[in-house]
C-alpha cells in the first residue's frame, strides 16, 4: 500500500467523527415526508428482530458524504464484506450510490455499534474506518440507466486500508462468501439478514426462511428493517460473524415498501460478473447504450450475427436493428450478455422502412457475417461483409422485386445441411405453411432447395424463426420458433430430422404470445447461439441467456418497460 492510501484513510477518519456517523441519515429516508413508492413504511410487528449490541465483524455502516454541500450531506446505508483475493471488497445496494448528486468520503465501518462502551473495550469503530478507493465502484450498467433495472440492485466496492494500514479482511477476518442462488433456490431456510436501521445505528439481526418473489427476488419477513438497512446482507449458514452471501437488501421497490418485508435481487451470473470486475480492477460499467423503451417501440426487424471486428475475432454475436423510419443500427455485443454503443449503418430512409425480414449468415466465407433481407415487394438482397466500416455498402440482389418471395413469411440462416460448417443455408417458412431450405447460398445466388415439410396449417402460425444451438447435436443447427399462441419450441437438428424432433420451451398461452419479435445469438462469450433476445410491444427488451432445449434461460431485462 502507498502513502496516498494511508493519507486517504486518515482524511476519511478525520471527517467521519463519531458525532457525524451518529448524525448521518439513511439514503432512502423520507426525512419526515409522506411515504412515496419505494420508501419503507411501518406495519405491525411480524417475525421479530434483535439488536446485536457487539456488532457483526463482516457487516457495517456504509457512509456517504454528498458532494453538493446539501443539508443532508451525510448519509448511510448498510454493507457487508465479501471474501476476495483483494481482501478489500464490500457489497451494498446499487440504489445507495446511484443518483443525481455526486458523493465523496465514502467509507465502510465494519462492526459499528453506536453509543458509549465500557472502559477497556473497543469503541464504536472496533476495526477502523475503510475509505472507498476513488472510482472503485462496480454497478451493472442496466442499473445506471434513467430507469434502473431492479434485477441488478447491488454494487461492489473496493476499499483502501484503514488508518492503521490494515486491509479489511486482515482486520475483521475473512469476509462473507459470495454464493450463487439459482431461481429454484430463492426459497431457502435459515437465512439471516443484518442491517442498520435509521435512528439507532445498532445492527438488527433476524433469521427466517425466504420466499421466491416474482421468480427473481428473495423475500424475507423480519420486523423493524426500516430505512437504513438497504445493502444489508442476506446470509446463509451464518455463524455470528460471517456466512454465505446470498443477497443484499434491495431490488424490488429498493428493498421493500414496509419495514417487516425485505427483498434482494437474485444473485446469479450478473453479480459474479461484477465481482470479477472488482477483483481484476476492470473498468466499471457505463449506462446501457441501448436507450429506452420508447425508442425500441419502433423496432421493425432485427438479426443477430458477427458484424463488428471485435465480434468476428471473439466469436460473439452483435445485434442489427432496423427501425420503422428506415434507420439501421449495429449494437456490438460485449460477450457478457450486454451491448456497446450503437453504430449507424444507414440513416433514416424510405428504402429500409420496407424491410420485412432479415437474417445473418456467412454466405461468402469471409468470417464477417452477411445480411439477407426480404423486402415488402418480394425482392431478396444479400449485403456482404457487414461491419462498422463496410456498413451496408456491398449489395447483391438474389431475387428481383415482384418475385414469389413475397410469400416468404420468415427466414433463418444457419447450418441446415449444406455439407459444411458455415451458416450459409437459408431456411424459409412460406405463407402456406410449408418449410424449405436453400443450401450453400453465396454471392452467386440461391441454389438447391430442399422441402422439409409440405403445406401445413400449423406452420402458418410460426411468428419468429431463428437458428440456434440449444441441444448437444453435432449435426445441423436447431430451429427456434415462437408461435402466435405464445408457445416457444426448438426443433433439434431442424434439417436432419425434417422438423420432427420438437422440444417445447414455453406452453401455449404463455406471455410470449405478446412478444413483438425475437431472435437468437451468441451473446454470452462462449460462441454458442443459445441466447434469445425478445422485443415486447411496449419497447421492453429482454434476454434469456444460456437457453437449452429443456427451458429458456432466466429472463434478464436489457431495457425495462416504460414507467418501470
Amino acid at each position: 500500500m502507498s502513502d496516498d492510501d494511508i493519507r486517504l484513510a486518515r482524511e476519511t477518519e478525520r471527517y467521519w467523527t463519531p458525532e457525524r456517523i451518529r448524525a448521518a441519515v439513511p439514503v432512502d429516508d423520507g426525512a419526515g415526508a409522506p411515504a412515496a413508492p419505494g420508501e419503507r413504511r411501518g406495519r405491525s410487528l411480524r417475525v421479530p428482530s434483535a439488536p446485536v449490541g457487539q456488532g457483526v465483524a463482516t457487516v457495517g455502516v456504509f457512509l456517504i458524504r454528498a458532494g453538493d454541500g446539501s443539508a443532508t450531506a451525510d448519509q448511510f446505508c448498510t454493507a457487508g464484506s465479501v471474501a476476495s483475493p483483494t481482501k478489500s471488497l464490500v457489497m451494498t445496494a446499487a440504489h445507495c450510490l446511484k443518483g443525481d448528486k455526486p458523493y465523496r468520503s465514502v467509507a465502510f465501518v465494519p462492526g459499528y455499534r453506536t453509543g458509549a462502551t465500557k472502559p477497556g473495550q473497543p469503541g464504536e469503530t472496533p476495526y477502523g474506518i475503510f475509505p472507498m478507493l476513488p472510482g472503485q465502484v462496480w454497478i451493472d450498467g442496466r442499473y445506471l440507466q434513467s430507469k434502473p433495472d431492479d434485477d441488478v440492485d447491488f454494487a461492489l466496492l473496493r476499499l483502501g486500508p484503514n488508518a492503521q494500514g490494515q486491509l479489511l479482511e486482515d482486520a475483521t477476518g475473512r469476509g462473507n462468501e459470495l454464493t450463487a442462488v439459482p431461481a429454484s433456490q430463492l426459497a431457502r431456510d435459515n437465512v439471516t439478514v443484518v442491517g442498520y436501521p435509521g435512528g439507532q445505528k445498532t445492527p438488527l439481526q433476524c433469521t427466517n426462511s425466504t420466499k421466491a418473489f416474482q421468480g427473481r427476488f428473495l423475500e424475507i419477513e423480519c420486523a423493524g428493517f426500516r430505512s437504513g438497512v438497504s445493502g444489508g446482507p442476506f446470509l446463509a449458514d451464518f455463524d455470528g460473524r460471517r456466512g454465505k452471501l446470498v443477497g443484499a437488501i434491495g431490488g424490488y421497490k429498493t428493498g421493500g415498501r414496509y419495514d417487516h418485508i425485505s427483498y434482494s435481487s437474485q444473485f446469479d451470473e450478473d453479480v459474479f460478473r461484477l465481482y470479477r470486475q472488482a477483483v481484476d480492477g476492470a473498468r466499471p460499467d457505463t449506462p446501457s447504450p441501448l436507450g429506452d423503451a420508447t425508442t425500441w417501440q419502433h423496432t421493425k426487424v432485427m438479426a443477430a450475427g458477427r458484424f463488428h471486428s471485435s465480434s468476428v475475432r471473439d466469436g460473439n454475436s452483435d445485434l442489427i436493428v432496423g427501425w420503422s423510419d428506415g434507420e439501421v443500427t449495429l449494437y456490438p455485443g460485449d460477450g457478457a450478455h450486454g451491448f456497446g454503443k450503437g453504430v449507424r449503418l444507414a440513416n433514416p430512409n424510405s428504402t429500409w422502412a420496407h424491410a420485412s425480414f432479415m437474417t445473418a449468415g456467412d454466405f461468402t466465407g469471409s468470417g464477417t457475417n452477411d445480411l439477407v433481407v426480404r423486402w415488402s415487394d418480394g425482392e431478396l438482397t444479400l449485403y456482404q461483409d457487414v461491419d462498422e466500416t463496410n456498413k451496408l455498402g456491398k449489395e447483391i440482389r438474389l431475387r428481383p422485386r415482384g418475385s414469389f418471395w413475397t410469400r416468404a413469411h420468415g427466414i433463418a440462416a444457419g447450418r441446415f445441411g449444406g455439407g459444411n460448417q458455415r451458416a450459409d443455408d437459408l431456411l424459409v417458412r412460406w405463407s402456406d405453411g410449408h418449410v424449405s431450405v436453400y443450401t450453400n447460398v453465396d454471392d452467386k445466388g440461391l441454389h438447391a432447395e430442399k422441402r422439409l415439410i409440405g403445406p401445413h396449417k400449423t406452420w402458418t402460425y410460426a411468428r419468429d424463426i431463428a437458428a440456434g444451438d440449444f441441444t448437444a447435436s453435432s449435426a445441423g443447427q436447431d430451429l427456434f420458433v415462437r408461435w402466435a399462441d405464445g408457445e416457444v419450441s426448438v426443433f433439434e437438428d431442424a434439417a436432419g430430422t425434417q422438423l420432427k424432433k420438437e422440444r417445447r420451451l414455453r406452453a401455449p398461452k404463455s406471455p410470449w404470445r405478446n412478444v413483438a419479435m425475437a431472435t437468437v445469438g451468441a451473446f454470452g462469450g462462449d460462441g454458442r447461439a443459445d441466447d434469445v433476445v425478445a422485443r415486447w410491444p411496449d419497447g421492453k427488451l429482454t434476454l434469456n441467456p444460456d437457453s437449452r432445449a429443456q427451458a429458456l434461460g432466466r429472463e434478464r431485462t436489457l431495457i425495462p418497460k416504460p414507467g418501470s
